[in-house]
């Protein structure tokens, strides 16, 4: 309950906050949920409440969203936690308080083991939730007949995400036309950091690419912050277990990705939280939302921008798709589905209060860039209105919630014209292009 008031208390001061600084911590003090990072769970419930100007009416949604809520994605983290602490116990090694934590883990580790990256239930509720308030916000477009495009990247918790997510449409309006793809053809934009975007050299693939720039400093800041023995210490007897086991930063790293994790499943108790110390928590925050930052963020320190300049390609498929169906009208709706990292930078690439932000160094990260900004399901809905007289407004939704664009607006907030929303991000894709003309992918170490 606590929860919740907190998020509502949030929402009613709008999203023109994002453009201040926050203090992160203060943050995760009242929610340490939010010390997950990205696997924060959001809570779609509440609508956008800008009203469009008289006379105008929706009739086109372009999309893209995040897949719904997963488990933690690397499942030898679970089998090394466990193995951690059952060797612990066979050898005596546990204190009370380690056994507590075994005795949790050991039914978490049922349900989590082979399932690393798996969409969960809270996933697909998620989805439901948000295509069904999408439908209830757009009755008419959403009409008998109407066709919709849906395209998801490859991995399969995207995939069952798009079908999550087109299926709960299907139950509102069982006439709707809906085609469904997965397909590497697509991939340049639903995926811009993916080896299938053509701009993409080896060493800028992915987001944690082990030759990036900013990689040595990242290990660099997790050997001086965190503290191992802070979280093992009241758990284990012996901490020389550690290093027998594995390297202590990873499991450490390994048990505080499991419970901040917890939250997605519904099949979990989400208490292992309880066995990391508030102090640590913030320090293996910061360390990951640095990561999140220099990779996907507005991150001058290492590379000029060239990371986030990738998802041009995701911007111009919106405008490309758009220009068609305005012209033939031949879909009602775009929705693409795909990851976090995509709309980190598309943020960026649109100049967005709150997202675009650089820093002098890297102590400042966490108070500018909250990667518990981009949650689970997180969703971008770019809404398009028109009147009678056909001119054409544009709203961005972010998490179903008005997000203010760095242009004018038509005399309405958050409504934007369509040609200057056009134009301006065109500017910045072109912005974009010539960052990568100009910048250099990381050089492959020995």
């Amino acid at each position: 309950m606590r929860k919740a008031l907190f998020i509502i208390a949030a929402a009613c001061l709008s999203l023109t906050g994002l453009g201040q600084t926050r203090d992160a911590f203060e943050e995760i003090r009242q929610d340490p949920e939010k010390a997950g990072t990205v696997h924060y769970m959001y809570d779609h419930d509440i609508p956008a409440c800008a009203k469009a100007p008289a006379g105008y009416k929706s009739f086109y949604i372009s999309h893209y969203g995040r897949h719904g809520a997963r488990n933690h994605s690397t499942d030898s983290d679970f089998d090394q936690l466990y193995t951690l602490f059952t060797t612990a116990h066979e050898r005596g090694l546990l204190t009370e308080r380690g056994e507590e934590f075994l005795r949790r883990y050991a039914d978490a580790y049922k349900v989590l083991r082979g399932c690393g990256g798996d969409l969960c239930d809270r996933g697909f509720e998620q989805q439901y939730k948000i295509a069904r308030n999408m439908y209830k916000a757009h009755r008419h477009i959403f009409r008998k007949g109407a066709r919709i495009s849906a395209g998801s990247t490859y991995v399969p918790r995207c995939i069952l995400t798009m079908s999550a997510f087109t299926d709960e449409l299907l139950r509102e309006n069982p006439r709707l036309v809906i085609e469904k793809q997965a397909s590497f053809s697509e991939m340049p934009w639903l995926n811009p950091f993916s080896k299938y975007n053509p701009d993409i050299h080896p060493t800028d693939e992915g987001y944690n690419n082990k030759y990036a720039y900013w990689q040595k400093d990242y290990q660099a800041m997790c050997k001086e912050l965190c503290r191992p023995e802070v979280v093992f210490g009241p758990l284990l007897k012996d901490l020389s277990l550690l290093k027998e086991i594995g390297d202590p930063l990873e499991l450490e790293g390994a048990l505080y990705s499991v419970a901040m994790n917890a939250q997605c499943n519904g099949k979990l108790r989400n208490d292992l939280v309880e066995f990391v110390p508030y102090e640590e928590l913030c320090r293996l925050y910061e360390c990951r939302n640095f990561r999140f930052y220099c990779s996907k963020g507005a991150d001058t320190l290492y590379q000029k921008g060239r990371q986030w300049a990738f998802v041009w390609r995701t911007m111009q498929d919106i405008i490309d798709k758009a220009d068609s169906d305005l012209e033939t009208g031949e879909y009602a709706a775009r929705l693409r589905f795909g990851h976090d990292i995509i709309i980190m930078s598309l943020f960026v690439l649109l100049d967005i209060d709150g997202f675009n932000k650089p820093v002098g160094k890297a102590s400042e990260i966490k108070d500018v860039f909250r990667s518990y900004d981009f949650p689970m399901s997180l969703n971008t809905q770019f809404v398009f209105y028109k009147n009678r007289r056909g001119d054409i407004l544009v709203r961005l939704l972010y998490n179903e919630r008005d997000l203010a664009l760095p242009i004018p607006d038509c005399g309405t907030p958050y409504f934007y014209r369509w040609s200057d929303f056009r134009d301006f991000a065109l500017r910045r894709i072109a912005l974009a292009r010539h960052i990568l003309a100009t910048t250099q992918a990381p050089p492959k170490k020995k």
